[in-house]
């Protein structure tokens, strides 16, 4: 596999999962974004401690990069997230458009053929997340929905 086929068959098998998990988890950088929405209450912005990526379209790397046996790639992942609270009560739903950067190692530093991704769970894909390096990633046309209303 060159490294051409590798930024193509990686994006839903791998890296949909692991961008979703770290959305998941990047709960500071999603409040902020909703703090710019003026019309929702912004003390149930305040009470967001969990958020999950309940839908999204496909993964789509739009461009990679090819150095020193990495590869960067850049991605856009339209998703639709679930914030919720402590109490895992569902606060809002929130659309919005990832955008980043991540850098993984290029088909010539890792056996990427060993890892068959259609026979694993997401547990066993996220267990391979540290092959990845996400290093940025920005949310766009960010919209929500009170589901507490």
């Amino acid at each position: 596999m060159d490294n051409s086929e590798l930024a193509e068959m990686i994006g839903d098998a791998f890296l949909w999962d692991v961008v979703s998990e770290y959305v998941g988890n990047d709960i500071e950088n999603i409040k902020n974004e909703l703090r710019q929405l003026g019309y929702i209450e912004q003390p149930k912005v305040e009470k967001i401690t969990r958020a999950e990526v309940h839908e999204s379209d496909e993964f789509i790397v739009t461009d990679f990069e090819e150095q020193d046996g990495h590869l960067t790639i850049h991605f856009e992942m339209p998703a639709i997230l679930n914030a919720k609270d402590d109490n895992n009560g569902y606060l809002f739903r929130v659309t919005t458009y990832c955008k980043g950067t991540l850098r993984i190692p290029d088909a010539d530093s890792y056996d990427w053929d060993a890892l068959d991704f259609d026979d694993m769970n997401r547990y066993d894909i996220l267990a391979h997340s540290d092959l990845v390096n996400i290093l940025d990633i920005q949310y766009e046309e960010t919209e929500a929905d009170d589901l507490t209303a």
